[in-house]
């Protein structure tokens, strides 16, 4: 047969997959892409809800954070069902809530106290779509071509965040947040008929028999536990990134003398731009940890991602384009390494119990996301007005020195040659 670029492309990277699993992990990431369209959507809108609610920078950070508690808090519950029941009942009703939860946002919230019920309730939607959908793929790749398949799946999450923040920045250039975030949400039901299609034949084994309980002795595993503070702290910068990059280009904007309602337009439709460019960092971080080992990649990568932090917050004085190429440069490093850490759990945790494995890594890693938002909503109130985005950011770099240090004492631990064939 005949060699294709495409076919050259397959074997380079999934080497050991047959064509057949490959088209299935581009079809479970287009489902993905699909059903998470509305994620960045209340991001996008945030400006005019503040204005519409009256909400200063900490109480909107915390409607957000209200999605990711969702996340952690139904991960503990839902997540172990996947070593009793398997992933594929549990991924599609978990994507009938999320959709609900969106479609209902723009339709009925009013102040923060119902936001934050929305919120949380599309959380516990997103868990149950996300992890039993890595669990599918862990299971069905193995070796070396294991975080190349989920850095792909990671990838299309990453994709759509990045694309809903600039599809509803760019509606709202037209019609309110509400009608926005409706035609967003709508778009995204298109992904139920795409699950139930791909996932309605089992194919592969569905789980091991499990009580579907929580199980804390996965915490007993060294490398699990660095794991996990890798991925924490990758979450705290990853979601105060999504969630304030709009706002600082915005400010941006405004200093430069732009409309205030243009410029919340601009900054969440170049935010989210930025943020696509970067949307390929987990598949090629998984990629590149194949080949070079988990802990090294991702301690590079927080390298790059800190020494951006460092820089980000003081470069309002620049040219805008200028500060547009360094936010891509950003949103590149911050999402590199997500698919290291989920990764790395599939390859240390046994399989009858990595269901809890990956609800404590949801769960416990998510803190991090939860917090970032609002501590760093927190620096901008505290601090003074010429130096709170210089003062927010750089907090992000400090961050990225404590993940640092915590990966080189993960690849010091002899249990770190499961990772990656044995690369660390």
């Amino acid at each position: 047969m005949k060699s294709t670029p495409l076919r050259v492309a397959r074997r380079a990277l999934l080497p050991d997959a047959a064509p057949r699993d490959t088209a299935w992990l581009i079809q479970m990431s287009v489902m993905l892409f699909v059903l998470l369209l509305p994620i960045s959507s209340y991001v996008a809108a945030l400006p005019f809800i503040q204005e519409e609610w009256g909400l200063n920078n900490t109480q909107a950070g915390g409607i957000y954070s209200a999605y990711l508690g969702g996340y952690v808090v139904s991960a503990l519950l839902v997540v172990p069902l996947t070593d009793r029941f398997g992933p594929r009942h549990i991924l599609i009703w978990s994507a009938v809530l999320s959709l609900a939860a969106h479609i209902a946002f723009p339709l009925v919230a009013e102040d923060m106290v119902g936001a934050i019920a929305l919120r949380a309730a599309a959380g516990v939607g997103l868990v149950g779509i996300y992890m039993p959908g890595l669990r599918l793929i862990s299971e069905r790749f193995s070796g070396l071509g294991r975080g190349t398949a989920i850095g792909l799946f990671v990838t299309a999450q990453y994709l759509a965040n990045s694309a809903s923040l600039a599809i509803t920045g760019a509606l709202m250039a037209t019609m309110g947040w509400r009608d926005a975030y409706m035609v967003v949400s709508a778009v995204a039901v298109a992904g139920l008929p795409m699950a139930y299609l791909l996932l309605r034949s089992p194919g592969r084994r569905d789980g091991e028999v499990s009580s579907g309980r929580l199980n804390l002795r996965a915490l007993v595993n060294p490398p699990v536990r660095y794991l996990i503070l890798g991925y924490s702290l990758h979450a705290l910068q990853l979601f105060a990134v999504r969630v304030w990059l709009p706002a600082f280009l915005v400010a941006i904007l405004v200093a430069n003398g732009s409309d205030a309602s243009r410029a919340v337009v601009t900054g969440a439709t170049v935010g989210g731009l930025a943020l696509v460019a970067g949307s390929v960092g987990p598949f090629m971080g998984g990629v590149i940890s194949d080949r070079w080992g988990r802990a090294t990649t991702a301690s590079a990568i927080f390298a790059l991602s800190g020494t951006c932090a460092w820089a980000i917050g003081w470069t309002a004085g620049l040219p805008f384009g200028l500060v547009v190429v360094l936010c891509v440069v950003y949103g590149w490093a911050i999402a590199a390494d997500s698919a290291i850490y989920s990764t790395g759990i599939t390859e240390v945790s046994t399989p009858s119990n990595l269901g809890s494995t990956m609800a404590l890594q949801a769960s416990l890693g998510l803190v991090g996301g939860i917090l970032g938002p609002i501590l760093f909503g927190g620096v901008l109130d505290l601090a003074p007005e010429a130096l709170r985005w210089g003062f927010g950011f750089s907090s992000l770099g400090v961050v990225a020195l404590v993940a640092i240090a915590g990966l080189q004492r993960l690849r010091q631990l002899p249990q770190s040659r499961l990772l990656a064939s044995g690369k660390g």
